[in-house]
């Protein structure tokens, strides 16, 4: 039987600033990298498919300007025409706006909020400019445009009879509360569990850095080991995570066990990485290597300590606009 005792000094938390080193040539390896990617995609988006629309001009007016830099923005198919639903007996596919055309919506919470939402499909998605309103501008005041690369939703620009149908809402059964404006074509939907999972994160993000405090069911945090070293970890699945990149010494065992991060919960650590202050490029990947705490804990001597950490200064960081 093959003995799997580790040897406890085998790994330990680099001494050097995670953006130096060996740090900076692995983000110069990211970069070039993600240019790579990006290229590709550039291409990729000088095909659109049929019924795309080219050349999109940005979103006018309509209080959305505050948090497009977390949006990427994709054209409405066909949005120049009105859509109707296919007759009896026609079995093509039917218009992902059939529901708004037929006044379908619904309501949802967020946070302590009720927000309307619409269908595309089967699919729910609300307004940008009714979260903005509703639930966001109270973060936006305080979190600085940075945090926002922490992540990107997809959105989408909403065909005239989509914004027909928020007006309708808007009017007639929110009394106008989300503007005066109407709904244009140049307004933009994002999916409404997206919404809920970025809500979720400015409101930790707000909360993490205006407090500074710490508990056991924290998203995100730090860990300090023995007192001097600091690691970023995030939780998924009730299990905590730190990066690999974080460590060095025997690390090709930590790799067997090593998992990739990517979506909302890589979100959270990047934030933590820009708390840190560690260079954006390190974070430009779509995934990061991690391995769990539980594991990484059996690398170091016994009697190591280990606990949850915010580094006070972060009150005074650069990441808050005001603390009014």
């Amino acid at each position: 039987m093959t003995d799997t005792t580790t040897t406890p000094t085998m790994v330990k938390v680099k001494t050097e600033r995670p953006d130096e080193a060996e740090i900076r040539e692995l983000a110069a390896k990211m970069v070039e990298a993600n240019k790579a990617k990006a290229l590709a995609a550039s291409v990729a988006a000088a095909r659109p498919p049929p019924g795309s629309l080219v050349g999109v001009a940005p979103p006018g007016s309509g209080g959305q300007m505050g948090i497009l830099n977390f949006l990427a923005r994709k054209p409405a198919a066909n949005t120049t025409t009105e859509l109707r639903p296919a007759p009896e007996g026609d079995k093509k596919t039917p218009a992902p706006d059939e529901a708004s055309w037929k006044g379908h919506f619904g309501w949802d919470m967020l946070g302590k909020c009720h927000i309307p939402y619409i269908y595309r499909s089967t699919e729910k998605y609300v307004a940008v400019r009714m979260v903005e309103i509703k639930l966001l501008n109270k973060y936006l005041n305080y979190l600085h445009a940075d945090i926002y690369s922490c992540t990107c939703i997809r959105s989408y620009y909403i065909t005239e009879i989509e914004a027909r149908l928020l007006n309708e809402i808007n009017n007639r059964h929110c009394d106008g509360q989300f503007g005066r404006e109407p709904f244009t074509q140049k307004d933009l939907v994002v999916r409404l569990s997206d919404a809920y999972e970025f809500y979720n994160f400015l409101d930790v993000c707000y909360n993490k850095l205006l407090r500074g405090t710490t508990n056991s069911k924290d998203k995100c945090g730090f860990i300090r080991i023995n007192k001097e070293s600091v690691v970023p970890y995030t939780v998924r699945d009730n299990q905590k995570f730190v990066p690999l990149f974080y460590f060095e010494g025997e690390t090709d065992n930590l790799k067997l066990k090593a998992d990739q991060l990517k979506g909302w919960d890589l979100s959270y650590l990047k934030f933590c990485c820009k708390v840190q202050g560690i260079r954006n490029e390190l974070f430009a990947s779509e995934t990061c290597s991690v391995i769990s705490l539980s594991d990484i804990k059996s690398y170091f001597p016994p009697g190591t300590e280990f606990e949850e950490y915010w580094p006070n200064k972060v009150v005074d960081s650069q990441l808050l606009i005001s603390a009014k």
